[in-house]
């Protein structure tokens, strides 16, 4: 079958999944939340430089040589929210929301003490791809896929009150070695028997050490919502 090349534009919608500390998604009423409510997500790659060695003799000359290779150990995420979604940032950050009266989530709470080791997420990115808007042939349209398995670490950074939007962010996030995400909990691309036309989950599930994947899919991502959703087991 052929390369099917393409360009990534414009970021569309991402889905947060609540993990547990071994990276296992949670099965509960409040653990996945699907939004639109992010201005930038920021990934950096995160390295260890390795040992170089070089000896020289006594006439100055190099005569050994053997430079080491950085070491990836993993990629840092922060990103910057459009909004406030208190489910949204409690998944990414393990605070607490805040509810009223009524019962109804109305904010979170900024606590020091949350142990960033007991929980993860997994992210989700849809984005736009340029100059192809379906599948030749076809009204299914195509979309750039990226989803991080497992991430930990995330903490609330600073932000300003002024005259404009108040912005709240994500920072200190890192992926991890170790997910249990496999082929995912969701449908995420078309599969099954050609012309491959059912939603399905990943075709090849990840490797416990691959850190993000990104591909090309032919499903529609799922629609924004306030607030979180369950995840059924």
């Amino acid at each position: 079958m052929p390369t099917k090349c393409f360009a990534q534009v414009r970021g569309n919608v991402i889905r947060a999944t609540r993990l547990d500390g071994c990276g296992k998604p949670v099965v509960g009423a409040t653990s996945v939340s699907v939004s639109k409510r992010i201005s930038t997500i920021t990934i950096d790659e995160v390295a260890e430089d390795g040992t170089n060695i070089r000896e020289r003799n006594f006439g100055d000359e190099l005569c050994v040589v053997d430079d080491g290779y950085a070491s990836v150990i993993g990629y840092s995420t922060d990103a910057a929210f459009c909004g406030v979604d208190p489910d949204l940032i409690s998944i990414m950050t393990g605070q607490a929301v805040v509810k009223n009266a009524a019962g109804d989530t109305v904010g979170f709470d900024a606590d020091t003490t949350v142990d960033l080791d007991t929980f993860g997420f997994a992210l989700e990115v849809w984005t736009k791809i340029a100059g192809a808007a379906c599948v030749p042939g076809s009204s299914q349209r195509l979309w750039g896929y990226t989803v991080f398995p497992f991430i930990k670490g995330g903490r609330l950074g600073g932000f300003s009150f002024e005259n404009g939007a108040i912005n709240f962010a994500l920072t200190g996030a890192q992926t991890r070695t170790g997910n249990q995400w496999g082929a995912g909990p969701y449908s995420v691309d078309r599969g099954g028997v050609s012309p491959f036309v059912t939603p399905g989950p990943l075709f090849t599930p990840l490797r416990t050490t691959t850190h993000y994947r990104n591909l090309l899919v032919s499903l529609d991502p799922p629609v924004a919502t306030c607030g979180a959703v369950a995840l059924a087991a």
